[in-house]
């Protein structure tokens, strides 16, 4: 696990909660040249780097400063109580299909 966490660390800079969400492709790539059969196998970045090309998106430095402007946005409106925090911005959609047909 320590290893696994040096590895993840050289390719993102940074290790959070936001680097491990936009960079699952990627981690799910590295663990899958890793591991082998449940066994660790290969733990060095340099190789590891040669076999897997893809990019690692880097997170922005501002992110503090969007999260303030955020708040200053939400304030403007009377109505909405401060305080408020989400974890997660979801949307649910329900895709229904419909097939009319006419067979001779």
């Amino acid at each position: 696990m320590n290893e696994l966490k040096k590895i993840l660390i050289d390719y993102f800079k940074n290790l959070e909660e936001e680097s491990i969400r936009d960079n699952f492709v990627l981690i799910y790539e590295l663990l899958d040249e890793i591991i082998d059969h449940g066994y660790p196998q290969l733990t060095e970045t340099k190789i590891l780097k040669e076999y897997i090309k893809t990019e690692s998106k880097q997170m922005k430095k501002d992110l503090k400063k969007e999260k303030e402007l955020a708040t200053t946005l939400t304030n403007a409106i009377s109505w909405r109580t401060e305080g408020i925090v989400h974890k997660k911005n979801e949307a649910f959609l329900d895709v229904i299909e419909k097939v009319d047909s006419l067979v001779n």
